[in-house]
């Protein structure tokens, strides 16, 4: 059977060849133009000595070749894995020894002398970028549009065979706290969870949407299927950039935008200062970590626009939930579980709990992963016999099915003098704060308390940075035993390449 994805393109090409598919900074690539591209690409694998125990790894920006690449891998059936750009170089060599990646489509902006030796580790590259740099990366080195020019379609549409057990693709965690895990999905559960995000948001062929959320998250790669699924365009930023992302609005009349709380926050002040127009916008989407409150409705004022706010995690390709447009947000939910998953919400002990209390979020479904890529105790520790799935997020349903991220992740929760200490409802509290822009609260090591809290903020330009004003608010929005032990003033706080706030990073500054 063919790739699934490669079928709704093919379709498209057929109905409406010349509908923009990709918007890519200068250049726009219609529907005909991606199936032919994706056809010779696949086509040409063979030609450079792939076999049924190759796999495909893909290092490059948000841009073309990338979705050239990964669905003409689908189409191939060559397991592909793509990779965070914003891993440091012993994380990627990790990555490619424990997936097995022998083929690797690399972008020229990664491609510098000190990098080349991380590269030509590899047999195979297909390069992207200035034709100068080619030769750093040694033998087996081709460029991407020689090599696309040299497929032949009909070749491309022969699948590979490959070993039983090997998944379509291996999507890696940021390994923010230990090495990255490889999350093993089939296209087929892609397909699936876009089946559930489509009954609960509306995506049509005429909406054009920004996608500044990298490729490579699980995020953005559900975002970019929707949309190829759809018959809709995909307008690529290629780094977030809250300039690019405005322009990119402004001049392509974006209907749809999908982004990370952080990146709203800096969106707003930044629109708020004039010069662009997002009246063409018909919805946001907010998920990868909590959207505060107060952020939710600033958004939507200033940019006067529903945001839709949703949860997902790479185990599960990736939507559980998401608010549905009809009933637009919903402040605090992540909305209503996908019609195609099950929730339950577990006590520490396993036990189910009653409907609004505060436990751990199991689900189950179709999209829920296989398994940790050569890693069957994690897996074991996650994911049962009868297929529920650990989130490690604390949160809760409500009386209408709803659910909410209640107290965030489980690994985040602070233990100070015995006390649960939700480091979110912190968050929400400073985030209502004029004059805070970022905040994330953790605990860190004291020998008395067990833990301390420390909140590390950051301030709005002009913002008065009073620290001591900070702890006076806290202590009148919260109750007396989240009222936070030390707040820290900081010009910016950690992130990924998601935009995701490092928590480990903070936790392990305050424990030197």
């Amino acid at each position: 059977m063919s790739s699934e994805f490669y079928q709704f393109i093919k379709e498209h090409a057929q109905n409406t060849p010349n509908a923009p598919a990709i918007i890519d900074v200068t250049e726009t690539l219609t529907y005909a133009q991606l199936l032919e591209q994706i056809e010779k690409f696949a086509g040409a694998l063979e030609g450079i000595g792939v076999h049924s125990k190759s796999k495909m790894g893909i290092l490059c920006l948000n841009q073309k070749e990338y979705i050239i690449a990964y669905l003409a891998a689908l189409l191939k059936r060559m397991p592909v894995i793509p990779l965070n750009f914003m891993l440091k170089p012993e994380d990627l060599v990790f990555i490619a020894k424990d997936s097995g990646i022998d083929t690797l489509v690399l972008a020229g902006h990664f491609v510098k002398p000190e990098s080349a030796p991380v590269f030509q580790m590899f047999p195979r590259k297909i390069y992207v970028g200035p034709l100068e740099h080619i030769e750093l990366l040694g033998q087996g080195a081709v460029e991407f549009k020689l090599f696309v020019d040299s497929g032949d379609p009909e070749k491309g549409k022969q699948a590979m065979e490959r070993p039983a057990g090997i998944p379509d693709v291996i999507l890696y965690t940021s390994g923010t706290t230990a090495r990255p895990k490889g999350v093993m999905l089939e296209e087929a559960q892609f397909k699936i969870n876009t089946d559930g995000v489509l009954e609960h948001l509306p995506f049509k062929p005429e909406d054009r949407v920004i996608m500044a959320l990298p490729l490579f998250h699980s995020f953005g790669n559900i975002i970019a299927l929707i949309i190829l699924r759809t018959g809709g365009t995909l307008i690529l930023i290629p780094q977030f950039a809250p300039k690019s992302i405005l322009g990119a609005i402004d001049k392509h009349k974006a209907s749809i935008l999908p982004l990370v709380p952080t990146i709203y926050s800096f969106l707003v002040d930044l629109y708020s200062r004039g010069g662009y127009d997002v009246s063409s916008l018909k919805y946001c989407i907010s998920g990868g970590a909590a959207l505060p409150r107060a952020l939710l409705e600033k958004v939507e004022t200033v940019l006067d626009v529903t945001v839709i706010e949703g949860y997902g995690l790479t185990e599960t390709a990736p939507v559980i939930a998401v608010n549905t447009y009809r009933d637009g947000s919903v402040p605090g939910s992540v909305g209503p579980v996908l019609p195609n998953l099950e929730a339950k919400i577990l006590n520490e002990s396993g036990e189910p709990l009653s409907q609004g209390e505060v436990g751990e979020i199991c689900v189950r479904g179709p999209s829920v992963m296989k398994g940790y890529w050569n890693r069957d105790d994690e897996t074991r520790e996650i994911l049962s016999s009868d297929g529920w799935l650990k989130t490690g997020d604390l949160g809760h349903l409500d009386e209408n099915n709803l659910l909410y991220i209640s107290a965030g992740r489980k690994k985040d929760l602070i233990i100070r003098a015995g006390e649960n200490v939700s480091p979110l409802a912190i968050e929400n509290a400073l985030m209502n704060h004029p004059g805070v822009a970022e905040v994330a609260a953790v605990g860190i090591p004291h020998e008395r308390m067990g833990e301390q809290v420390k909140v590390c903020v950051v301030f709005r330009p002009g913002a008065n940075e009073d620290i001591s004003e900070l702890k006076t608010y806290c202590r009148e929005k919260l109750p007396a035993f989240m009222a936070p032990d030390i707040i820290e003033k900081h010009d910016a706080l950690p992130k990924n390449a998601t935009g995701k706030i490092l928590k480990n990073q903070l936790r392990e500054e305050g424990s030197e």
